[in-house]
């Protein structure tokens, strides 16, 4: 079975549609959302509808959660308080209602699915390899994927041999004898210095992950967002993958 694994879409329909139709080609059969649909970018609602259209399965972010209710504002930056602020209007009772709903973590096909970490789903990041083996101590799956910190990363440990990298476009990574965490990276806001909206295709049939990097219109949304009044900041930063 081949999955289409996306995570932290923020609001950028762009990113998104040029996602869903570079990879039509690999045949996909389900969507797996690791979370965040909103914060920061200017239709998280349109995004939500196009991947109700889809079969996906969603688990939210700190952003969504931050919404609907189910997460204090303390825990995030001035800069992504005001952006959730603006997204309230931007957000539907349907998404608020669904969000409202979901578990942090879901599990399928003996994969892990969670925002943050397996430690804490809703606000840890895993942002080195110190990390990453304090979540493979703690996952109850071999393979766990993983979203929040919008990098297009892996760890893979086999007889605690542990190795880990940056991902680039078209590499497969075997999942066959190890155990793994793979974040996708960023559809909506890469921050890995490539403005390239990133995703990944899990196919369990042959236990192989393979990272993608599509190129799409980012004018195009950072106009969205200046008309809308996200800050200079956000706006910039579409461009320069940071």
């Amino acid at each position: 079975m081949k999955i289409l694994v996306l995570s932290d879409i923020h609001g950028n329909l762009e990113a998104l549609e040029a996602v869903l139709e570079d990879s039509a080609s690999q045949n996909w059969e389900e969507i797996w959302f690791l979370g965040d649909l909103a914060g920061y970018g200017p239709e998280p609602e349109a995004c939500y509808r196009l991947l109700l259209k889809e079969k996906t399965l969603f688990i939210p972010g700190n952003h969504d959660l931050y919404l609907c209710g189910r997460m204090s504002g303390s825990f995030f930056s001035n800069e992504s308080r005001k952006a959730l602020i603006m997204s309230h209007s931007l957000v539907s009772g349907d998404f608020l209602n669904h969000m409202k709903e979901l578990p942090v973590f879901q599990e399928r096909k003996g994969v892990l699915m969670v925002h943050g970490s397996v430690e804490d789903p809703t606000r840890d990041y895993i942002l080195g390899e110190p990390d990453a083996l304090r979540n493979f101590k703690a996952a109850t799956k071999k393979w766990v994927l993983f979203g929040h910190s919008h990098i297009q990363e892996y760890y893979s440990l086999s007889r605690r041999n542990l190795s880990s990298g940056r991902a680039e476009t078209g590499q497969t990574l075997s999942l066959k004898g190890s155990r793994v965490l793979i974040n996708p990276g960023s559809i909506g806001q890469p921050r890995d210095g490539n403005p390239d909206a990133a995703w990944g295709i899990l196919d369990t049939r042959k236990k192989e992950f393979t990272f993608y990097r599509t190129p799409y219109n980012f004018r195009k949304t950072q106009e969205k967002m200046e008309a809308a009044g996200f800050s200079e900041f956000l706006i910039d930063r579409l461009s320069k993958g940071i």
